[in-house]
């Protein structure tokens, strides 16, 4: 008879490993604290790849006594939510923490903060905890109430004021911009243009752009806003952006593209116009994107640890669901200045016609 249309129990898992079905129980569970080797959790494995026995999901559900779902809030737009990179960064660290212990990820997109669904989500058993994109403070009643009842939250973060009794990760981007700026103005730059990557209502623009105001008037620069553009998270945004600071009657000697889509646009805008990067005009982003390395001239630019932000995002949710820490004090990554050529430190342009002759 074909496996297939066989229904496999836990107990034939057993009796091939040769270990008790509660041992097998334990290893698919992840049960934390059992002192279980490793060479008998890889004897279950292969029994059940044998067997090609898939445990029930309600079975097991019901033994953990929460679901295996970890819910992923995005409070974004439904095309930003393709369009930004730095939703599958989150995704792929919270993935490393989630398959570790056995749990999925359930991706809950919404256009506006929306307290019901995640309420409904947790209350209703869909998912065993919830960490949310961003931070939100029209949530933090509802949030609140969930925590204060035993449901886990996290927030991908950092609120405005403190607030200790709800647990979050973040990225301290402003400091990362303030140390992007310092570095251009410590090389000379003194018309530096900005081009948001999203509309200024978006709280983190907004946080963003004050403190590239304030890091200019810290430095004795004027603010001005005929070099300001607003983005809208895709490349064609940033170039035509950039062309329009270009034909502005003083244009910019730098360029601070809020992330490295907007610089990538730019650099394409600059290039087209026959300037030199960064001899006419230099360029930098945000993010360290993996195609950074490889524009031309290579971008200067800021390494926000996203990945890492949604690992920690998904251990701090899981130690709150398996009760190992029940009040998680707040993380905060730190990003990282990376220093290429389009910012004209230590730069020598190629010369491209000597190369094609």
């Amino acid at each position: 008879m074909n496996i297939l249309n066989r229904k496999i129990t836990s107990k034939q898992v057993a009796q091939l490993a040769g270990v008790s079905q509660t041992t097998v129980s334990f290893v698919l569970n992840a049960t934390p604290g059992m002192n279980i080797s490793e060479e008998t959790r890889q004897r279950v494995l292969r029994a059940c790849k044998e067997l090609n026995y898939v445990p029930h999901v309600a079975a097991r559900t019901l033994a953990r006594g929460h679901s295996n779902n970890l819910a992923l809030v995005l409070v974004r737009p439904h095309a930003q939510v393709f369009a930004d990179p730095y939703i599958p960064n989150i995704i792929t660290g919270l993935n490393r923490a989630s398959q570790e212990r056995g749990f999925r990820i359930l991706v809950e997109q919404m256009e506006e903060p929306d307290a019901e669904a995640i309420s409904s989500l947790l209350q209703g058993g869909e998912a065993a905890g919830a960490t949310i994109s961003g931070w939100y403070d029209e949530l933090l009643p509802t949030i609140n109430q969930l925590t204060t009842r035993g449901f886990p939250v996290v927030f991908m973060g950092q609120p405005d004021l403190p607030h200790d009794n709800l647990p979050y990760v973040t990225i301290d981007h402003l400091s990362g911009v303030k140390v992007l700026l310092d570095h251009l103005i410590a090389l000379g730059h003194q018309r530096i243009a900005c081009i948001t990557y999203g509309p200024l209502a978006d709280l983190m623009v907004s946080k963003r752009l004050q403190t590239y105001r304030q890091t200019l008037r810290a430095a004795g620069l004027q603010v001005d806003d005929r070099l300001l553009r607003i983005g809208a998270f895709d490349p064609e945004s940033g170039y035509m952006a950039a062309l329009s600071l270009l034909d502005e009657a003083n244009p910019p000697d730098a360029i601070y593209g809020m992330n490295d889509l907007m610089a990538l646009g730019a650099m394409s805008a600059c290039h087209e116009r026959g300037l030199t990067i960064p001899n006419d005009v230099a360029v930098v982003g945000y993010d360290d994107m993996r195609f950074s390395r490889f524009t031309y001239p290579p971008l200067t630019t800021v390494k926000a640890p996203e990945i890492e932000l949604g690992q920690k995002a998904g251990e701090m949710l899981l130690r709150m669901i398996l009760k190992k820490d029940r009040q998680p004090k707040p993380t905060i990554l730190q990003p990282e200045l990376v220093i290429r050529a389009s910012c004209g430190a230590d730069w020598t342009p190629i010369d491209l016609k000597k190369m094609t002759m």
